[in-house]
């Protein structure tokens, strides 16, 4: 009996580890990515994480202040850890049937990007994000969740839903939604991720060629350059060409001082005729001077615009004055 006692204990534990799932003994995933400081705590023992170290379940995964990581686990899934994060994997079972499906993992720190795999597929319900003040639940395949600077959780959405739950109920977030985490007492509060702030009013009003650049301002309007001013100069005429003779100039001849000149006309008042010489006329009465009747002076008239013609280059023709006769004498 004391020969077979050995082969017999040895029979059970082989039977033992043949009924024992192989996945368990496999582990959780792989780290396929490390940037800065990265530490990986199994138990007691504590070690730098370098690429293609394994994750089992228990294990925390801590990122320094510049240190960065990435984790592909078994069923196709992906989670990349932030800076300053602390990540646990809790419960992993990756047994290809979602009774016995399991992906529990805490976040008390820090940030995460996830990607679920075929647990989160097989049963959304086996897929669970455990932080101090709420519990992030899937319904997609993509999120978000990070510790802002005032300690809040914030949880965005980037493909499908997922949903976020606390104490006092839970939310849905879609794609491009986020919710931040005030307290665990209290409901999710919608944020906006992106501000869709208005453009500015045009400047009004507009000038002739203005134009608007892609943020509406006013774009500076192109200046054409003034030409330089041409100058010519005149060509020397070609040897054995005659010259063009000169413009005729007309010669102004000298008045004759025989020939009385007409008096200038008078600047002031109404033009009156020259008194005349009469002989006496015998028995005759005295002649009475004409008398002259006041004139109102005209309005002043409004004067023209002035337009400047360009001058033009006339010969001058003088005629000799005329001899204007005296009038007749009056017969009464």
């Amino acid at each position: 009996m004391q020969s077979n006692f050995p082969s017999s204990r040895l029979a059970l534990w082989l039977a033992v580890a043949a009924a024992w799932p192989l996945q368990g003994l496999a582990a959780a995933g792989l780290v396929q990515f490390v940037a800065g400081d990265v530490q990986l705590r199994r138990g007691a023992a504590q070690a730098p994480v370098a690429k293609g170290a394994e994750v089992e379940s228990g294990d925390v995964v801590v990122t320094g202040a510049a240190g960065r990581a990435q984790i592909r686990f078994s069923d196709g899934g992906l989670v990349a850890l932030y800076p300053d994060s602390q990540f646990t994997v809790t419960r992993y079972a990756d047994s290809g049937n979602a009774a016995e499906d399991h992906f529990a993992v805490d976040l008390l720190r820090g940030g995460m990007r996830a990607i679920t795999g075929l647990i989160g597929k097989r049963d959304p319900r086996n897929y669970r994000v455990t932080t101090p003040t709420a519990v992030v639940g899937i319904r997609g395949s993509a999120f978000l969740i990070a510790f802002n600077a005032e300690g809040e959780l914030v949880v965005s959405g980037e493909q499908d839903e997922i949903e976020v739950c606390t104490e006092a109920g839970c939310v849905g977030v879609k794609a491009g939604e986020s919710v931040r985490v005030v307290a665990s007492s209290q409901l999710p509060l919608y944020t906006h991720t992106r501000a869709v702030l208005p453009l500015p009013p045009p400047p009004v009003p507009f000038a002739v060629g203005e134009e608007l650049n892609s943020s509406g301002r006013l774009a500076p309007t192109p200046v054409a350059p003034v030409p330089p001013p041409v100058t010519t100069t005149p060509t020397p005429p070609a040897p054995g060409v005659p010259l063009p003779p000169p413009p005729p100039t007309t010669t102004v001849p000298p008045p004759d001082p025989s020939i009385p000149t007409a008096p200038p006309p008078p600047t002031t008042g109404t033009p009156t005729q020259p008194p005349t010489t009469r002989p006496p006329v015998t028995g005759a009465p005295p002649t009475t001077p004409p008398t002259t009747t006041p004139t109102t002076p005209a309005p002043p008239a409004t004067r023209p615009p002035i337009f400047v013609l360009p001058p033009i280059v006339r010969p001058i023709i003088v005629l000799p004055p005329i001899a204007v006769p005296p009038p007749p004498p009056v017969i009464r």
